[in-house]
């Protein structure tokens, strides 16, 4: 293998052997976040669609991921043994990731260098892994390159599709008799965007949102098109209307996807807990929960804290467009953890919504060192993948104990925390009932309540 020239030979060698640490990965470190009650929801929900009890039994969570979740377990459940169908997942999603950061990094580098770039993340991303697990993160920040839970899928989707949308429109636009023509793409292109950001905003408004905020960052923040080029097609009624259009059309459907699969409204439950309190409640109430949510990424996220200290160091040196999404992207992350942490769903620390900074941290830290590994020997950086390969051996596999502690279960009414792990290891032969604490059936994101 040659740094120099590398093959396809070379490109396919890493991404097996990325392939098979990142199942260990799914099988070890992340087996028990990976296999829990969040992110079992859509095998069992896969399930029931293809055993023909169908899904309209199911209380779907405000945000069902539909959309590229749903897809992509049809397609791996015929082929993949359905208890592994979680760590298959995760390991596919890497591998789409990787496959994705591959083909836009080729677009800015050659590559000579697109393939050092992939072993760094790979690495990167290995490293703060070890780090959480050694140092007892709770919960591990970074399962969510590898999780089918809270949509982390869609995030990835939406980036490409914003990206793409962008990279079309910046052809366009150099185009001489395009300069001053606010037409729409054509009508193919302007129907795959329109249904690709349909589906996203059907399946999880979060991931939507994502997409569409990083199309503005990157087509307002282009500093190498004129300024009246950059906001053009938002300053025509074209655009307007068909934004409003898009808003009402999808709006209309999920109204009544909401009255056939039962899904709670996020804005209702976010309206009923800010019509008690007042606005100078808020103010403290929000202050403290920051404060809080700090403490909690002190004391339990201290990959977090790593990966912020080469942030701090490196972040002058990031690519433009990645600098510009954390910048765009901070405060409203922060803002949805606000509105949805304390204000909708009280969850004390829900790390996932901070979980594109992350990924766009690993990207920047990884573009500045990069530059180191291409005159690393080719070798060395195999030799690294192939040692975390065999160090990943030494760690407990604890999935047989699992499956016979689970599978042997025979509560009736078990909680919530419970109940689609005994259903998923029984292979849906046990079918507990979720409870409360208070003894009353729980109705949240489960398949238990068939309607008759």
């Amino acid at each position: 293998m040659s740094i120099q020239s590398p093959t396809r030979i070379s490109f396919f060698l890493f991404f097996l052997l990325s392939g098979f640490i990142n199942f260990l990965l799914c099988e070890t470190i992340y087996f028990e976040p990976i296999y829990a009650a969040d992110n079992l929801y859509l095998p069992l929900l896969i399930k029931d669609l293809v055993s023909g009890q169908g899904i309209f039994h199911w209380y779907l969570p405000p945000s069902p991921y539909f959309f590229p979740d749903l897809f992509l377990n049809l397609i791996l459940y015929p082929f993949v043994p359905f208890l592994y169908l979680p760590s298959l997942y995760g390991t596919i999603q890497m591998f789409l990731v990787l496959l994705g950061i591959g083909v836009f990094i080729t677009k800015y580098v050659s590559k000579k260098a697109a393939l050092p770039f992939l072993y760094c993340f790979e690495l990167q991303f290995i490293l703060l892994t070890l780090c959480g697990h050694w140092l007892g993160d709770d919960p591990l920040p970074f399962v969510y390159f590898l999780s089918q839970a809270h949509h982390s899928t869609g995030f990835f989707f939406s980036l490409l599709v914003a990206l793409y949308l962008y990279s079309l429109l910046n052809e366009r636009d150099k185009e001489p008799n395009k300069i001053n023509s606010f037409q729409f793409l054509p009508l193919p292109y302007t129907l795959l965007f329109f249904f690709s950001f349909s589906l996203l905003y059907l399946s999880d408004r979060f991931s939507f949102s994502v997409g569409v905020l990083s199309f503005f960052v990157v087509r307002i923040w282009d500093s190498r098109l004129p300024f009246s080029i950059r906001i053009s097609y938002f300053q025509t009624k074209r655009f307007w209307i068909f934004t409003l259009l898009f808003l009402f059309i999808n709006e209309i459907v999920f109204f009544y996807l909401k009255q056939i699969f039962q899904i709670p409204g996020s804005f209702q439950i976010l309206g009923n807990y800010l019509s008690n309190q007042t606005l100078e409640s808020l103010i403290p109430l929000s202050l403290s929960y920051f404060w809080d949510f700090g403490k909690h990424i002190y004391y339990q996220g201290k990959s977090i804290l790593l990966l912020l200290v080469c942030l701090g160091f490196c972040f002058h040196r990031f690519p433009n467009l990645i600098r510009h999404l954390i910048l765009a992207f901070f405060p409203v992350l922060l803002a949805l953890l606000l509105i949805v942490g304390r204000f909708t769903y009280l969850h004390p620390y829900p790390i996932r919504y901070l979980f594109p900074l992350w990924f766009f941290c690993l990207f920047g830290i990884t573009w500045v060192i990069s530059s180191l590994a291409q005159r690393i020997p080719p070798w060395f950086l195999i030799v690294s993948l192939l040692t975390v390969l065999l160090l990943l051996f030494s760690f407990p596999f604890s999935r047989s104990e699992v499956q016979s502690r689970l599978s042997s279960e025979t509560e009736k009414r078990v909680s919530y925390d419970l109940e689609k792990p005994i259903r998923f290891w029984s292979h849906g032969k046990q079918t507990p009932i979720p409870v409360r604490k208070d003894g009353k059936p729980y109705h949240w994101i489960t398949g238990a309540f068939h309607t008759p």
